[in-house]
């Protein structure tokens, strides 16, 4: 399912450079490179940068052209076939040190802006099932969104390592049958017209099979490493970036704004002026970063509630359990009492 993007948020969109040499890497196997790219040559005026960010819209334009010189409109379907990035195999690394399927699909989602900045994933109930969604972020270019899919069924099926059907389908805002029966055949996976957009369909029973590939001794240095990177990593996205400094300080017991504003090199009073121009604030990023901590961890089952509590920095286990009400609707209890109720009804032998 691709939702209707942001248009406040795509003007401030940037993609990670790390997919110019994906994109050329790709078209080499078409003997053709995005230096054969007039169009290219003078919008970067050469060689397009392979690290930092790009502007959204060069992005799309590097999309383009890479149609245009492979001359196959399913290149970016095809991308994940072709060439393999540092930064998703990190994230595959991770997913498959997890302990069950359901932990290693958090930690692909938790992951993947490593990645990625033009498309956010999270889960969803649907009419077909628990759905992977696919969130745009701007305005990304079609064929980016289809390298995103192809790359994100070959981490499925990497997860499905008995090959019992984690992936049970893919849809697509296609509805050409001999196009969809060509994705179906480069994804490895049925595939369906989708009104609705893009979605990528799990089976929700297999969440809580183990992993032959689980290492917990690997697990927390991959996860720590990865947190790292995702604190760390450069970004044009001021929200994104004070998102993922106050993920470093939760539990710390200090979330101040000056934690925050003064490694940026500006002041709290600038920072708060910042965000109010995002349309957002200070305190509603925080409570973003803690919900979706206190839902990720809670799914986990790793930790109890009341070490969860300290580690979004709460001052104590009431106060977190009255914001996850208000979050969800319900107490921490519940909302865990739910999930290991839908992993108990799980048949015998899945």
């Amino acid at each position: 399912m691709l939702e209707p993007s942001n248009t406040s948020a795509g003007a401030r969109t940037g993609e990670r450079a790390l997919w110019v040499p994906l994109i050329n890497q790709a078209l080499h196997q078409y003997e053709c490179s995005l230096a054969d790219s007039s169009v290219v040559q003078s919008l970067f005026g050469g060689v397009p940068p392979s690290s930092g960010f790009i502007a959204q819209a060069s992005c799309s334009l590097l999309w383009t052209e890479a149609v245009r010189l492979a001359d196959d409109p399913f290149f970016g379907m095809r991308i994940h076939r072709l060439f393999n990035p540092t930064s998703l195999n990190a994230i595959a690394l991770t997913s498959q040190a997890s302990p069950t399927l359901g932990a290693a699909l958090n930690n692909l989602i938790r992951f993947f802006p490593i990645a990625t900045t033009q498309v956010k994933l999270e889960t969803r109930q649907t009419d077909n099932g628990l759905a992977l969604v696919l969130r745009p972020h701007g305005e990304p270019h079609l064929q980016h969104v289809e390298a995103v899919i192809g790359y994100l069924c070959r981490l499925l099926h990497q997860l499905d390592q008995d090959d019992q059907g984690f992936l049970k389908a893919v849809f697509l805002d296609r509805s050409d049958a001999e196009e969809l029966e060509q994705c179906s055949r480069l994804l490895g996976c049925p595939v369906m017209a989708g009104s609705e957009g893009w979605s990528l369909i799990i089976d929700e029973k297999m969440l809580v099979k183990t992993l032959a590939s689980a290492d917990a001794f690997l697990l927390p240095r991959f996860v720590e490493a990865m947190e790292d990177l995702l604190a760390n990593m450069p970004s044009n996205d001021l929200v994104e970036q004070v998102k993922r400094r106050i993920q470093v300080l939760l539990g710390s017991g200090d979330m101040s704004e000056e934690r925050v504003a003064v490694p940026m090199n500006i002041s709290p009073r600038h920072l708060r002026r910042k965000l109010n121009l995002e349309g957002t604030s200070y305190e509603q990023l925080v409570d973003e970063v803690r919900k979706e901590g206190a839902v990720r961890m809670i799914s986990q089952g790793q930790l109890s509630l009341t070490s969860i509590a300290y580690e979004l920095g709460f001052l104590d286990p009431s106060s977190f359990t009255r914001a996850f009400r208000r979050w969800t609707g319900m107490s921490p209890t519940a909302f865990r009492s739910l999930q290991r109720g839908a992993q108990s009804r799980q048949p015998a032998g899945d």
